[in-house]
């Protein structure tokens, strides 16, 4: 009995993988599209006395990442064959399985351990659900084994494989896939674009099942909306929806500040003017380190300014740092990067003339406590200088908030900006903690100290949005008229 019809992707893998000559099968689909319940199709398939797939006497396997994984696997399977009758079921705590009792023909479930899959004589048939997910050595040496098992002569031992391609990053299951198929392995991939991942034709494209017709089918959809537009706004949570939604495994992009595509969608939009006096994030470099501040309008215009050491020249810190030549030099000429002329330690002094020489007076100036002294010694009376201990959850909220206004606007970067913003976020890392806070994970060397610009612009960025919200005009309700 078959619960449910197959869709055509299903059925064009069953046929691919159960064709004359192939001995490795693998499936590679997002999340949500019924791998588990195919895999379940095919347990029941090679269960029953009747199917072109049923050695008699034989003993196959399911493997999946643990028992309680495959135990999903197996009940699916289980819910087909059990009302034909003849079936012994074995479902404890540890131990998983099935036997048709009549011809003796068994089903062993075990866990990605490696040492419960050497030995495999006359196994005709190995499942493998959710390869991405197997035990990294484990999985490895799972393979190594199942590789082993087929070599023995005269094996009859053919591998169904199927699962997304995360959380493993790389290893035997990339490696399968990305070689594709040939004269004994059969690979069928689905996967989204990365440079279109939001749109829907793509997430379309990577999840067949929301063709499904009915509710079931409008449910899912709905689902991968939400998720589509939460990753919008989140990068740990966009890495997660291209690694599990779009089959396109990812390093985790919520260690980034700015990822690449967002940077470019920010160049794309319009320079908005300067309007009023601006608010300026500012971070102070300790010992010969560079220092920065970012200056955002209330029009969403940002720009940017660094102080450097003048010893030793700009030229010499462009060799000592490792980057190509000119690069500092180019940022010199056009006026974003300030040498502090004849000192190792640039003073606290010639960041405020340059702030004052480049974006005006400012409305208000936001740093952290470091160098506090200095800098309240130099800023003029009338200027609100708000220094503070960066706590989890206000980094959070700074950093929510310049990725907000980067990819939700209103945030311009004026073009003189860019190459050295650019060069900050390129080295920008964020930190993250179990409940989900982040902020910027200081680096503390001096070659590498060059995330002061993107530093300053996410307390520039927080100082924004806060004021933007204090001046938004409230409506109370006070009770009918």
């Amino acid at each position: 009995m078959q619960l449910t019809p197959l869709r055509p992707f299903q059925r064009t893998f069953v046929r691919g993988a159960t064709a004359p000559g192939i001995t490795t099968s693998a499936l590679s689909i997002a999340r949500g599209n019924g791998k588990s319940w195919l895999a379940g199709y095919l347990v029941g398939r090679i269960l029953d006395p009747e199917d072109e797939l049923f050695r008699p006497g034989t003993e196959s396997v399911l493997v999946a990442a643990s028992l309680e994984q495959a135990r999903i696997v197996y009940r699916f399977g289980r819910r087909i064959i059990e009302p034909r009758g003849g079936y012994r079921f074995l479902d404890s705590h540890n131990r998983i399985g099935v036997t048709h009792v009549p011809t003796g023909t068994r089903l062993r479930v075990i866990g990605s351990n490696a040492r419960t899959a050497f030995g495999l004589v006359d196994c005709p048939w190995v499942i493998g659900d959710e390869p991405g997910a197997w035990e990294v050595r484990g999985g490895e040496k799972m393979a190594d084994a199942l590789e082993t098992a087929q070599g023995k002569p005269g094996s009859p031992l053919r591998l169904l494989l199927i699962g997304t391609l995360a959380p493993a990053e790389s290893g035997w299951w990339h490696d399968l896939i990305g070689r594709g198929s040939d004269e004994v392995t059969y690979v069928q991939k689905l996967q989204g674009d990365r440079e279109t991942w939001d749109n829907w034709h793509t997430i379309r494209k990577a999840n067949p099942l929301t063709n499904l017709p009915g509710q079931p089918g409008a449910d899912f959809r709905k689902q991968l909306l939400r998720e589509r537009d939460r990753a919008r706004r989140d990068p740990r949570l966009k890495a997660r929806f291209l690694s599990y939604r779009l089959n396109l495994p990812t390093a985790d992009e919520s260690v980034v500040l700015l990822t690449v595509p967002d940077w470019k969608r920010l160049l794309k939009r319009k320079v908005p003017p300067r309007s009023g006096r601006p608010i300026v994030g500012v971070d102070l470099g300790g010992g010969r380190a560079w220092s920065a501040a970012v200056a955002v309008w209330k029009t969403g215009r940002v720009e940017a300014l660094a102080l450097a050491p003048g010893l030793p020249p700009v030229r010499a810190q462009e060799k000592r740092d490792r980057v190509p030549r000119g690069t500092y030099s180019r940022l010199v000429d056009a006026g974003v990067l300030v040498a502090s002329e004849g000192r190792r330690v640039p003073p606290v002094s010639d960041l405020w003339s340059a702030i004052r020489f480049r974006f005006g007076r400012p409305a208000r100036i936001v740093a952290d406590r470091f160098r506090e002294s200095e800098l309240r010694d130099e800023i003029p009376a009338g200027i609100p200088l708000d220094c503070r201990v960066s706590r989890w959850s206000e980094s959070t909220a700074d950093i929510r908030a310049l990725r907000r206004g980067v990819l939700d606007g209103p945030f311009g970067v004026e073009p003189r900006s860019r190459p050295l913003m650019e060069a900050s976020l390129a080295v920008a890392k964020v930190e993250n903690d179990t409940s989900g806070n982040s902020r910027i994970r200081k680096r503390g060397t001096h070659n590498e100290a060059r995330d002061d610009v993107a530093s300053a612009w996410v307390l520039a960025a927080g100082a924004f949005q806060r004021a933007t919200s204090e001046s938004r005009p409230t409506t109370r309700y006070l009770g009918a008229v």
